[in-house]
């Protein structure tokens, strides 16, 4: 994957952001990076059990 294709900062509505704060002030996650990640690893297992086709992706590591 090309590192150009997003932004170096993201744009995030404030719910979204408040959710993303959230998730760290309850300690489930350490920063906004992990968060992120988390979730798509989510995604991702949720597009695996309802056999969406996709692209290859890295694999994602389990953060906890």
């Amino acid at each position: 994957m090309r590192n150009d294709t997003l932004p170096s900062n993201l744009n995030l509505d404030i719910s979204t952001t408040q959710r993303i704060q959230r998730q760290i002030d309850l300690g489930h996650q350490q920063d906004p990076a992990a968060v992120i990640a988390y979730a798509m690893m989510l995604l991702d297992i949720e597009e695996d059990w309802l056999g969406c086709p996709r692209t290859p992706t890295p694999a994602a590591q389990v953060l906890h």
